[in-house]
């Protein structure tokens, strides 16, 4: 044991402290190794985070942006009656003779307009707009369309969804699907951005937290975890404010990234597939429809919600006569139905989907009707109409989820700003605002102490040492996200091999000669 007098990593003095020189010197060594493995950390997230936070702020306020850049379509002046729906279908059907009707969306209020969802042979569709009191079509648009689609395409997949991989699947294990599955090179990307923010929130959290290695024998030499030192500036007043950021979202940080995992192509699916085992979904057992699954339907602007893909749409019985085809039920019954069922303002009518069997024999498809997404966990509700009676064949409320993935929705739903009405939506602005300016803090902070001639990398020690804790978390942390534990072998395979090795590269990054 000897007395110093000690400083911290940004030369401010800590006073005289009676330490042990050798606890001390693993004391550092630990430290700047998370250091370093938040430096890359935040190569990976930085980005992530900013692309995120932005389009998840478009997202967020999809409504006002699609009511100030498409107000024309989606406004009305109420005027009298609404006229029926099905004259408004057959309107829409003059309009687009050569596209297939394949849904209708409500409007959730007395001054918005109906949507039709049309099949025109293109990838996305389109939803076409009628004035429900005048019966005027107002015009089309790409449901995949302007910002607020560009927005969702960037969020979900950076905007190419066409590109796949062959990966091997965890969930082979207990299902019985193939090993190897197809994969959304876009959505992988994501999901290991994600899984780098993270690890970024995670260390970031290690560094910023008071450590007391130490016997202070100077009051106030620990800082406030939630302080803003005075009289500091430079580099030590962005280092407080970049931390503090950090530390005030961190918690809403890790809710989001692992509620927006349950979309990732990967991940998302292992975690939906473990889900169905602990506390496995119900699913209706009526008789399945040509249009066999509800992630059929994510289509034309209607999204399907995460886990709900493979759940069976239910057949109509068919009151066929031998030589006279059936008649469906109109569309103003379905509606008047749907409202009677209760479904919420803003609700969407799937149309049925018909087809043959292997032996010939027709099966008919059942409306599907469903509340609008995004909304709060609690009012997910679906219902199966039959085309030709009316009768309700099925129905399921928060989609028939057991309780793991009950949470897990209602963790979606506060993602989505639906879950808590109002605050929801602040919270969501707040984090994505905060996140933004610790992105932008973080790389002040890194071009304020880059050293010249260097990539401005902490220093790396010589001897890299993680505590037991830590490599055991960072173990999990590879078993629950694979993806990232093959990424963070590379990184580290290249920083100890590569780097260290080539002599221009192990000075610029910042490791000892």
């Amino acid at each position: 044991m000897t007395a110093v007098t000690y400083s911290n990593h940004d030369g401010e003095p800590l006073g005289a402290t009676t330490i042990d020189l050798d606890a001390t010197a693993e004391a550092s060594r630990r430290w700047r190794s998370v250091w370093r493995i938040h430096f890359y950390a935040g190569m990976f997230a930085m980005p992530f985070i900013l692309l995120m936070a932005l389009s998840g702020l478009v997202i967020l306020y999809t409504q006002p942006i699609q009511d100030l850049t498409q107000g024309d379509l989606r406004s009305v002046d109420r005027a009298g009656d609404v006229v029926s729906f099905d004259e408004l279908a057959a309107t829409v059907e003059a309009e687009y003779p050569d596209a297939l009707l394949t849904s209708l969306t409500m409007p959730s209020d007395s001054s918005r307009s109906v949507i039709f969802g049309i099949d025109d042979g293109s990838a996305a569709g389109r939803q076409v707009f009628v004035d429900q009191y005048t019966g005027e079509v107002l015009g089309s648009a790409n449901p995949n369309g302007g910002i607020v689609g560009l927005a969702n395409r960037l969020h979900g997949t950076l905007n190419n969804d066409r590109i796949t991989v062959d990966l091997p699947t965890v969930s082979a294990l207990w299902d019985d699907g193939p090993v190897m599955r197809e994969y959304v090179v876009g959505d992988l990307i994501l999901e290991l951005l994600g899984v780098w923010t993270l690890v970024l929130v995670a260390s970031g959290l290690f560094l910023w937290w008071p450590r007391r290695t130490r016997r202070s024998t100077t009051a106030g030499a620990t800082r406030s975890v939630l302080g803003v030192r005075r009289g500091m500036s430079g580099r030590p007043r962005w280092r407080d404010l970049h931390g503090l950021s950090g530390v005030i979202v961190s918690s809403l940080i890790l809710l989001t990234i692992v509620s927006g995992l349950a979309w990732s192509t990967y991940w998302g699916a292992h975690f939906t597939a473990i889900a169905n085992e602990i506390t496995p979904n119900t699913w209706t057992d009526a008789p399945a429809s040509a249009l066999g699954q509800r992630g059929d339907l994510d289509r034309l602007g209607n999204q399907i919600n995460w886990n709900t893909g493979s759940r069976p749409i239910p057949a109509s019985d068919s009151p066929s006569v031998a030589g006279v085809a059936p008649a469906a039920i109109s569309l103003d019954d379905i509606v008047t139905i749907s409202n009677d069922e209760g479904m919420k303002p803003g609700y969407t009518v799937f149309f049925p989907a018909n087809s043959e069997d292997e032996a010939g024999n027709l099966i008919y498809g059942s409306f599907t009707v469903s509340n609008s997404w995004p909304r709060k966990t609690g009012e997910a509700r679906d219902v199966f109409l039959d085309q030709f009676t009316g009768e309700t064949l099925a129905e399921q409320d928060v989609y028939g989820y057991g309780a793991v993935s009950r949470g897990m929705d209602t963790l979606v739903s506060v993602h989505m700003g639906t879950q808590l009405g109002l605050f929801s939506r602040l919270m969501m602005t707040t984090l994505a605002m905060l996140s933004i300016f610790s992105a932008i803090s973080g790389f002040v902070m890194f071009w304020k102490r880059r050293r010249p001639g260097t990539a401005g990398l902490p220093r790396r020690p010589v001897d890299v040492h993680l505590s037991r804790n830590l490599a055991i978390g960072a173990v999990a942390v590879a078993l629950v996200f694979p993806i990232w534990g093959v990424t963070a072998l590379i990184v580290l395979g290249v920083d100890r091999f590569v780097i260290r090795k080539v002599r221009p590269l192990r000075a610029a990054f910042g490791q000892p000669a």
